[in-house]
């Protein structure tokens, strides 16, 4: 490479903050791009290093939780947990609430074969659906091409926004993200059938009219399923709760309609869409959209009908009626993570935010609820990074049910709880979902944390070299990414020779691009000043502070190549044998 002329330093120098964030970090002395911050673990060792340890005292914390009464009643609330990697199942802790009976569970036992019903998980289990039949192709259509009914219910009311859905302007998308301004659900949560006229007038409720009162859905077994053309019939009636995409209202009806539209593409059921596309390529024999014929399978907290176990939910079943397995529920997490039923660039279209809500660490998605999490870049350390957990999570009579992915791990986790429905027992179902989903997540996040920090130094730390240049690569404590640091050509020091900065005022950071193909891995450097530790953010303070290092990614280019490219050549078990900084035409070997 030709020695450097001083004319790109001044030029970098004058350009810095296009490609450089040389402003206070909201949470951490540095500026990560959003995503994994070293490649995914693949050496994943259950017996050993930090995943095994993190296994270790999740076993170790369960077993505190079940023995602590004042934090789990471990009388009348059971639970699987299926924890699993992207290639391999890790972990499974099943507990059997002291109070059931040989009736209740099958005759081995509670495990990962169990069946529990999950709730408003299937509203996930009907976007993968749709996703594997049709991939993004009609995400932007609106219902009314798919669903004629609804189309003649828009021409009705087409001049009052107030009192009638616009359903011209709810996509597929908007049904698929709450987006789409609806009512939670039709008759599920209607009293009309449950108070009677002394009980309306003392509560300064009119009477109703028959027209009024719902006549199908299911509200606490009192009227039978609704038919399709009951139940789009009785949807006209509904006001909308906003307009589209204003802001995300969580609607159980949405999916019903949902599963309709999918029909109306496909000219199939949605019983067999959702038998070809999701049960029969994954192989999942115990997960169903109605009840199973017999209950040895099954765990039933208390009687069939008051568990919901039998309740046939119809055509509801998209929503929330679907069946299935701790083990059958890993299966579909790896499935998702392999990208095995869809393309990935499906499923990274997929695993991404829709719309914001209105707490800063939730976002929704189809029908993701995307929880932010607040992580420590490395174990003990007071600085943070922003890491996307894509979870969901589903009530249903005596069951409850959370399903977890975190794409920068490649892991999950499926929790599925069951417990009689009374109020006091179904309260304690809800806390154990959340204080179990709470120490699976605190301890494995950080357990994949550590194990990809301590996989990435060793393979890709050391020093490389050609025969007139030289660079270092690291992982150090506190920080995130592959630290870029004695960069050298001859007696010149290239980082400062690119940014204008001295080398001591310039944190160089590497982090993985998700592109890797035949023994290269790509990855792109920040160039971030030196800072202090203890500058932290401030309430009110918008544009003078920040992480906003997307906005530099590529920002300087010479000869077409950026100056943040670098790709690592790699061995076949991952470890980098040379690393090549783009811009300067050169490979440089490992030496060590």
């Amino acid at each position: 490479m030709r020695a450097i002329n001083t004319s790109i330093a001044t030029f970098a120098a004058a350009t810095l903050p296009l490609f450089a964030c040389f402003t206070t970090a909201q949470y951490s002395p540095n500026c990560p791009l959003q995503g994994a911050v070293f490649p995914v673990p693949k050496n994943l060792k259950r017996d050993s290093g930090a995943i095994g340890t993190g296994l270790s005292v999740l076993q170790d914390e369960l077993q505190k939780l079940i023995n602590n009464p004042l934090a789990f009643d471990n009388a009348s609330t059971s639970f699987q947990l299926n924890l699993f990697s992207k290639d391999e199942n890790l972990f499974n802790f099943s507990y059997a609430a002291t109070s059931l009976d040989n009736t209740s569970l099958p005759s081995r036992g509670l495990d990962e074969n169990t069946i529990f019903r999950i709730g408003s998980v299937s509203k996930l289990l009907t976007v993968y659906a749709l996703l594997a039949e049709l991939g993004t192709n009609h995400l932007k259509d609106p219902v009314t091409k798919w669903v004629p009914e609804l189309a003649e219910f828009s021409k009705n009311g087409a001049n009052d926004a107030v009192s009638q859905v616009k359903w011209d302007e709810v996509t597929i998308e908007a049904l698929a993200s709450h987006s789409a301004g609806l009512d939670r659900d039709y008759s599920l949560s209607d009293f009309a059938n449950l108070i009677n006229e002394t009980i309306a007038e003392q509560a300064a409720l009119p009477p109703l009219a028959p027209e009024d009162i719902p006549t199908c859905g299911t509200t606490d077994f009192l009227l039978p399923s609704c038919s399709r053309a009951d139940f789009l019939n009785e949807v006209k009636a509904l006001h909308p709760v906003t307009s589209t995409f204003h802001t995300p209202v969580y609607s159980n009806m949405a999916f019903q309609i949902l599963a309709y539209a999918l029909e109306g593409i496909t000219g199939k059921s949605f019983t067999d869409i959702f038998q070809s596309s999701i049960i029969n390529r994954l192989g999942l024999s115990r997960t169903s959209l109605q009840p199973p014929n017999s209950t040895k399978e099954g765990i039933i907290p208390g009687d069939k009908i008051s568990s919901w176990w039998s309740v046939d939910l119809a055509d509801a079943s998209p929503v929330g009626g679907i069946f299935s397995t701790g083990a059958d529920m890993a299966t579909l997490g790896q499935s998702i993570l392999n990208s095995s039923i869809l393309s990935p660039m499906t499923t990274r279209q997929w695993l991404r935010p829709i719309a914001h809500t209105a707490d800063l660490h939730v976002a929704v998605g189809m029908p993701w609820e995307i929880h932010r999490l607040l992580q420590p870049v490395s174990s003990g350390s007071d600085h943070t990074r922003v890491v996307d957990l894509y979870t969901k999570n589903g009530m249903l009579g005596g069951y409850s049910t959370l399903f977890v992915l975190s794409p920068e791990h490649d892991f999950g986790f499926a929790l599925l709880t069951a417990s009689p429905t009374t109020a006091a027992e179904s309260a304690a179902r809800a806390v154990a979902l959340n204080v179990i989903g709470d120490i699976v997540t605190s301890t494995m996040v950080s357990a994949f944390e550590q194990a990809a920090r301590d996989e990435a130094a060793y393979n890709f730390g050391g020093i490389y070299a050609s025969s007139n240049m030289s660079l270092e690569i690291s992982v150090d404590n506190a920080h995130p990414g592959l630290k870029l640091s004695n960069w050298t050509m001859g007696d010149k020091d290239v980082l400062e020779q690119y940014t204008g900065v001295p080398n001591a005022q310039v944190d160089a950071r590497l982090y993985p691009m998700d592109l890797e193909s035949n023994g290269k891995i790509s990855f792109r450097a920040v160039y971030e000043g030196v800072r202090n530790a203890s500058q932290t953010s401030q309430p009110g303070v918008v544009f003078s502070q920040g992480c906003l290092p997307w906005g530099g990614v590529a920002a300087l280019h010479y000869g077409k190549i950026a100056f943040d490219d670098f790709v690592f050549e790699v061995d076949d078990k991952g470890r980098a044998t040379s690393i090549i900084p783009r811009i300067t035409r050169q490979t440089l070997e490992r030496t060590k």
